[in-house]
């Protein structure tokens, strides 16, 4: 298999590869699984790798506290709308993964 890092569509495969992941982690209930995944997406992102708005997936989430790999549910005070999920999500994972923040836990080294 051959991999074309200029293709147009690189970002999107590579973090739909790990979405694949977080989901695996999901069922398996993997913490160091997670770890990896934000490692893994640290390292893309210092090498130029564009981020994009479904890494939220890769940690937990603030709002319905759904955890990486599972979509977002409806809670009272924040519809998801048309959003699989929730922005605080989103952009907690950004910040996350390019430093700017804390890991939350589970995978945050205490």
């Amino acid at each position: 298999m051959r991999i074309d890092i200029d293709e147009p569509m690189a970002a999107e495969l590579f973090w739909e590869g790990m979405r694949e992941v977080a989901a695996g982690a999901a069922r398996h209930q993997d913490d160091d699984l997670y770890r990896a995944i934000v490692k893994i997406g640290r390292d893309a992102l210092a090498q130029g790798s564009e981020l994009v708005p479904q890494c939220g997936l890769f940690l937990q989430c603030p709002v319905c506290e759904a955890v990486a790999g599972q979509r977002c549910i409806n809670v009272p005070g924040n519809p998801l709308s048309d959003d699989v999920l929730h922005p605080e999500r989103v952009e907690l994972a950004e910040m996350a993964l390019r430093g700017d923040a804390p890991l939350p836990p589970p995978l945050r080294d205490e």
